[in-house]
């Protein structure tokens, strides 16, 4: 069945006249007049009634009337609903996070988004670095934000925002001598973790070749597991702040090289597949990222 056909006769019915439909339509009566003919031609069948220069829609044509006046409903309804996500009064939003961003620098800006988007969901999928870039390649977030670098993965890697990272270790006991960093064992991230990179980086330049490693799953348990007194650890300062707070952990500093000298920062980024088409949603919260609506 022909729609563009089905529009015109819809609307002559419900003008009850070809030459108002014609007008409201923007075309030629004698168009209208034709198109109504070749419809009633396509389905074999007499849709209205000609009654002098009148007309009344045959039983046959009552009934295509009330089907094409639901499907020309449906399709209104359709548009409505796709601009309604073009201009995010609704819809689905899912971010891809390292577990770091995820925990502390992400909250401040969901809230932000949420306050001026209601009708758009949000779903927060939080892994390592590499966890998050394979799934921004399967195509199953819409933001990826991490720690590191993806390496040699095909996506566009921006800059975001920079973080400070410190050298913790635990509370020593009164009088208790501290040992050097050399003789303690490390508590580090997974491999694949911005987190764990970040370390390696830091151990190569201040000379700690093989030093002992215990291995955790994020960067709050290598804070407990410093507290507990299992060794020392490099975190971001912002997931250390309570337990620095409370007294349970101390930062320590660093023994010679330019890693004394200056705080060791490392850069946070936005990713992007280069030819995935952005979503409205995912545009509006990358232009909130750059606001710096986030915690500092």
């Amino acid at each position: 069945m022909n729609l563009h056909l089905l529009r015109i006769y819809v609307a002559v019915v419900e003008a009850g006249s070809f030459s108002r439909a014609a007008e409201a339509l923007g075309i030629s009566q004698p168009a209208a007049s034709k198109a109504v003919r070749e419809l009633e031609s396509q389905l074999d069948n007499v849709l209205l009634d000609r009654q002098g220069r009148g007309f009344r829609p045959s039983e046959a044509g009552q009934a295509l009337y009330g089907y094409g006046r639901s499907i020309f409903a449906l399709e209104r309804e359709a548009d409505e609903a796709v601009r309604a996500y073009a201009g995010l009064a609704r819809g689905r939003l899912v971010i891809g996070a390292s577990t770091t961003i995820a925990s502390y620098w992400l909250p401040p800006y969901l809230v932000a988004f949420g306050d001026r988007h209601p009708g758009v969901s949000l779903q927060v999928r939080a892994a390592n670095t590499q966890q998050v870039v394979e799934l921004l390649l399967d195509c199953a977030v819409d933001v990826a934000l991490v720690e590191g670098e993806p390496g040699e993965a095909p996506v566009e890697c921006r800059p975001w925002r920079q973080e400070e990272m410190i050298v913790l270790g635990p509370r020593e006991a009164p009088g208790e001598a501290a040992a050097p960093l050399a003789a303690r064992r490390w508590i580090v991230r997974e491999p694949g973790s911005g987190s764990r990179a970040a370390t390696e980086r830091l151990l190569a330049e201040i000379g700690l070749d093989s030093p002992a490693l215990l291995e955790v799953g994020s960067n709050e348990a290598v804070v407990q597991a410093v507290a507990a007194g299992a060794g020392v650890g490099l975190v971001p300062r912002i997931c250390a702040r309570d337990q620095l707070a409370l007294g349970r952990v101390r930062r320590l500093a660093l023994e010679g090289g330019a890693a004394q000298r200056a705080p060791i920062r490392r850069q946070l980024y936005r990713l992007r597949l280069p030819q995935r088409p952005v979503s409205t949603a995912a545009l509006a919260f990358e232009a909130l990222l750059g606001e710096g609506a986030g915690v500092q």
